[in-house]
């Protein structure tokens, strides 16, 4: 008899630890449940990572274009006027202007990086220049206060002054951030296309990114690169 119940203790002290060793690991998940959040949020980020960019939105008559919408060979390049690499990349897009006349459009979409601190102010004005007709007038001007380290709100509404703009209509809209859900708007949409940093450009569709140089260059691992006279020939002889 006493067998017996020292039998049904020693199966009691084992359920009893069985539930207890349970008992600790559901109460470590409860008190701290920001593990399996962070775990879900890696996945999350590594799933970001392997994801494919979408192909890019077509230039379009939305679309602020230097040259025809017919032309055979279509830049479209995601931009940010306080961007000092995307300053420099503006002599490659005048290059490009002079030397393709006719064969190349190019459009301008807004993607200000939020560490500087004058370019989404400096889009919203390039929008509010556009309203009245004159966003590549001022798009100039925007890269030339950059190119003088003189970029703020007071010195966009001189520009839009200096262009013979209606300065009541273009302060109004400038302070109230009238076209803030567009520039936005542009910002998710490059996102979406796997644009990271400015410039990025697209030309038919190929991704270039960086401020590449009109003539062929060397990169520096020392391969030699296509530069952008070069990208634009091979699909103008295609």
């Amino acid at each position: 008899m006493k067998e017996k119940n020292i039998k049904y203790v020693v199966i009691g002290i084992i359920v009893l630890l069985v539930i207890g060793f349970f008992s600790i690991i559901f109460l470590s998940k409860k008190s701290n449940p920001g593990t399996e959040t962070q775990n879900e949020n890696q996945q999350a980020v590594n799933q970001g990572q392997s994801a494919r960019p979408q192909s890019v939105k077509p230039m379009d008559a939305s679309d602020h274009v230097l040259g025809s919408l017919t032309a055979p060979v279509k830049i479209i390049v995601y931009s940010d006027f306080e961007c000092p690499f995307c300053l420099r990349f503006e002599d490659t897009l005048k290059q490009i202007e002079q030397t393709f006349a006719g064969k190349v459009a190019i459009a301008f979409r807004q993607f200000p990086l939020s560490f500087h601190p004058e370019a989404f102010p400096a889009a919203l004005a390039s929008e509010c220049a556009s309203e009245q007709g004159k966003f590549w007038e001022m798009h100039d001007k925007l890269f030339a206060d950059n190119k003088n380290g003189n970029m703020s709100a007071d010195q966009f509404k001189k520009d839009a002054a200096d262009l013979g703009l209606n300065t009541v209509q273009f302060d109004k809209c400038l302070d109230t951030e009238k076209y803030k859900d567009k520039v936005q708007a542009q910002v998710i949409e490059g996102k979406n296309e796997g644009v990271t940093g400015t410039p990025t450009s697209f030309v038919n569709g190929q991704m270039v990114v960086g401020a590449y140089p009109f003539e062929d260059f060397t990169a520096s691992d020392g391969t030699q690169t296509q530069g952008m006279k070069s990208i634009i020939e091979k699909y103008l002889n295609q």
